[in-house]
């Protein structure tokens, strides 16, 4: 890709201030932006921003051929092994997102309805075990708001309408009920987190991480909807709020757990490997979301990036900052 006159993008191979930096330890990657790193001049400056193919195996292909040019760079050890480890967090969370311009892009918001249209169909088959969960923490006028499905999936498949036709008018009728569904499946996550000492907790887990994951894409898409209706502020708070919301799902468990020494010493090695699992959904998508939150924080301040952000390529981009 050729650079334009503004010099908005760039690709590594057109960039040889960029691997000089890195080579030399002035710069090193951080989830998605390089920055400049201590101890020199304007330390933590975001020097340039990433942009990642949409498409998995592309965006595999440029993270490895990117690590294989820098680790034949001479240069500062420490700072080559901390972007390597940068970029390697960021293709594992490439890997588990199946695209990491899901907020910003339609290729991506479809892969994301299409996520919810199986984690609901899925979700549908375990009644028997929802009632259960639900039980723990939910009353009956909940439990039946949670069953209407079919408000659930006649919302995907709008906005999926929506976003394929262009209609960003229509789409801002969705805002309030995406919102009800995040928030709803927000509160089940947290309530039952309070419950992580009950033997039900464990035997619900397999449905707690579909709904886990269905609370992620539901953030996604409605961030991805507020960036479409030209709401850019709201479109990262919307990311923002996820990641502190996810995080306190998680220290939940953690304190109900810990706060019961007696569950710790009962705990069985299954019900132990299945905690960790289920935290570790989180951490291994976070430096996507990240990633992500971060091109939308640049699109607000950078329009005309827009169109770049959106485009189809098979390289990563070096964005002016």
């Amino acid at each position: 890709m050729s650079v334009i006159p503004e010099v908005l993008y760039r690709t590594f191979q057109q960039s040889p201030d960029i691997l000089e930096g890195l080579s030399n330890g002035l710069y090193a990657i951080y989830g998605g932006v390089i920055r400049i790193t201590k101890g020199n001049d304007k330390a933590g400056t975001i020097v340039a921003h990433l942009k990642f193919p949409g498409n998995e195996r592309q965006t595999a292909e440029a993270i490895e051929k990117l690590k294989s040019s820098l680790s034949t760079l001479q240069g500062g050890i420490d700072t080559l092994q901390n972007s390597l480890g940068s970029l390697h967090t960021l293709q594992y969370a490439n890997i588990a997102l199946s695209g990491l311009n899901l907020a910003v892009s339609a290729a991506g918001f479809a892969i994301v309805c299409k996520k919810l249209d199986g984690i609901e169909s899925i979700l549908n088959t375990h009644t028997h075990k929802l009632d259960t969960l639900l039980s723990l923490v939910l009353d009956a006028h909940q439990k039946d708001s949670f069953k209407q499905t079919a408000k659930y999936n006649a919302l995907i498949t709008t906005a999926r309408q929506f976003v394929e036709d262009n209609d960003h008018e229509q789409l801002k009728s969705l805002i309030r009920p995406f919102n009800e569904q995040y928030e709803f499946t927000r509160m089940i996550l947290k309530n039952c987190a309070s419950s992580a000492n009950d033997e039900s907790f464990f035997s619900s887990l397999p449905e707690l991480s579909l709904l886990q994951e269905r609370f992620m894409h539901l953030g996604i898409c409605l961030s991805y909807i507020q960036q479409k209706i030209d709401k850019p502020r709201y479109a990262i708070e919307t990311m923002q709020k996820m990641q502190n919301d996810w995080l306190e799902i998680n220290e939940t468990i953690v304190e109900t757990l810990t706060a019961s020494p007696k569950m710790i010493h009962t705990l069985t090695q299954h019900n132990a490997a299945s905690i960790r699992s289920f935290l570790d959904y989180r951490k291994e998508r976070i430096s996507g979301i990240e990633y992500q939150t971060n091109l939308l924080k640049l699109v607000e301040k950078r329009p005309e990036l827009n169109e770049v952000i959106n485009d189809v390529s098979n390289d990563i981009l070096i964005l002016a900052a």
